[in-house]
């Protein structure tokens, strides 16, 4: 048993060296393409336009363990945004969350 073990481990461990020899050997290409500066100025002056959000839209500016703070109102607990609208939303377990 111990002699098949032996045989076994010893024509693997030499083929798995193989294999990652011939791995380090080989030039790894990037496929994906880095981003330009372009497209990095770009979300630049995206993020500045977030200062820039018309009053009537929701702005959440924080959150803390206890709630939101959105349009510079304090909001504890959970909250529900759909459009333009901000509800106060307490499920107390997955069966109270339905489309209703």
């Amino acid at each position: 048993m111990a002699l098949r073990q032996l045989a076994v481990g010893g024509k693997t461990l030499p083929s798995l060296l193989n294999v990652l020899r011939k791995d380090i050997s080989k030039p790894h290409r990037v496929t994906v393409p880095l981003p330009s500066l372009r497209r990095t100025f770009s979300l630049y002056d995206q993020i500045n336009l977030i200062d820039n959000i018309p009053e009537d839209q929701l702005r959440f500016q924080g959150f803390d363990e206890t709630g939101f703070n959105v349009n510079g109102v304090k909001y504890e607990g959970s909250l529900l945004c759909a459009g333009n609208l901000l509800m106060s939303w307490t499920p107390k377990n997955f069966a109270d969350i339905t489309p209703e």
